[in-house]
């Protein structure tokens, strides 16, 4: 096991390594974002960027889809073989896991399983020969022809540019099997599956199998938005996407939740050691943390100091280590703020301090066991392994905290 302390990418708003690849009405690098808006962020981006997320210290990358798709956020896949051009292409891919690579930095893809987009090329020829296409049956469909507006003639995942794929066609399973197998293949370090729980487990499971054969030491997570014991029973995944940290610690710190509360809340991580669910504070789903604890630089400090010190794995979304905010999407999607005059440094260099301190103290985060201790004034969360503890006191009258680590000599 390796302790990750993973930064989270959303492709089109990080960085513009490559003009000309700029989609066509590219907006300005800090306009206000649309749900239809592109920057022009790409793979040669993140490339160029990592002298600065190596700095920062984070050492796996989790980016969200980067696959053909006609969309701003990709998770309508018309193409599964191909880097999406607005990003670069399958060399400009390899030469940023190459890269990554090089300075101690895993790349984890977002796998979309469950759905493909409507330009997908079964798709396609479904709404063009109906009944007698070969790849009718890759979908539900309820009639045919097929439309997708007004309302769609066919299963979708929540909105008609996503029709769901259909499982009990083993073709599909084979077909995507295939897909993981070509990145996987790719020296990639693990997968994130979007929507799991829309997807059979055996299904899942057999996408798993197909990559952990190739290569056993992938990392598997699932998204979730409950506790992650209810994925964990059925599919095979290290961990899954934890947000009941975040929610947890939004309550806590704007005082509607007891501190008792809170520590029933995260019984699931103090119960589960090692933990390999992710620790979310925020992503491109949600309005960013800095925002919904109001701007209050002492409460984000104390949240981030939470979620590193909780078993699991610290997941930091783009922009927020320098004091980022945005609301639902689109603007929890907004561009990354390269002006390091306008970041908040004290988040920044308090971000830099718990990630030196998880990397110094490794066994602790990866095995040591967990304790909350709640009060009405003062909480602690105490990690201990062997003679070795990491002590976090919180103030929650002064939003303060402090972090001790300690040698516990046994008398």
């Amino acid at each position: 096991m390796e302790d990750l302390i993973i930064y989270q990418i959303f492709p089109d708003r990080f960085a513009n390594g490559n003009k000309e690849n700029d989609p066509a009405k590219t907006k300005k690098w800090n306009e206000k974002p649309t749900r239809t808006s592109f920057f022009g962020g790409d793979l040669q981006g993140i490339i160029n960027k990592i002298p600065y997320l190596k700095e920062l210290g984070i050492n796996a990358i989790y980016l969200t889809p980067i696959f053909k798709s006609p969309s701003t956020h990709k998770y309508d896949t018309e193409d599964y073989f191909q880097i999406d051009s607005a990003f670069g292409s399958v060399g400009i891919f390899e030469d940023l896991v190459k890269n990554a690579h090089k300075n101690n930095i895993k790349i984890i893809l977002d796998g979309v399983f469950n759905h493909t987009g409507i330009k997908f090329f079964a798709f396609k020829d479904v709404r063009k020969n109906g009944k007698k296409s070969k790849y009718y049956d890759w979908y539900t469909i309820y009639k045919t022809p097929v439309k997708i507006k007004p309302k769609p003639t066919y299963e979708d995942a929540g909105i008609f540019y996503i029709p769901k794929l259909n499982y009990s066609n083993e073709e599909v399973l084979n077909y995507f099997e295939e897909v993981v197998s070509f990145w996987t293949d790719k020296g990639i370090d693990g997968w994130r599956f979007d929507m799991p729980w829309c997807i059979r487990e055996e299904i899942v499971n057999a996408l798993i199998k197909t990559a952990r054969d190739m290569n056993p030491d992938l990392i598997f997570i699932g998204e979730s938005w409950e506790k992650p014991t209810l994925l964990l029973k059925k599919y095979d995944f290290d961990g899954t996407m934890d947000y009941t940290v975040r929610k947890s610690v939004i309550e806590l710190l704007e005082k509607n939740l007891p501190p008792e509360e809170f520590r029933q809340n995260l019984v699931h991580k103090i119960e589960n050691i090692p933990d390999r669910n992710w620790n979310m504070l925020g992503s491109h789903d949600t309005p960013r943390i800095y925002g919904k604890l109001h701007k209050k630089s002492k409460k984000l400090m104390i949240a981030q100091a939470i979620q590193f010190i909780l078993p699991g794995n610290p997941v930091i979304y783009y922009g927020d280590e320098i004091g980022m905010t945005g609301g639902n999407d689109p603007q929890c999607r907004s561009t990354f703020n390269w002006n390091k005059t306008e970041w908040n440094l004290e988040i920044n260099q308090n971000i830099k301090n718990l990630i030196k301190i998880r990397k110094n103290n490794p066994e602790i985060f990866l095995r040591g066991q967990c304790e909350i201790i709640p009060g009405k004034e003062k909480m602690i969360i105490k990690r201990k392994y062997k003679n070795n503890s990491i002590v976090l006191i919180i103030d929650l009258e002064k939003y303060d905290y402090n972090l001790l680590v300690e040698n516990i000599i046994h008398r």
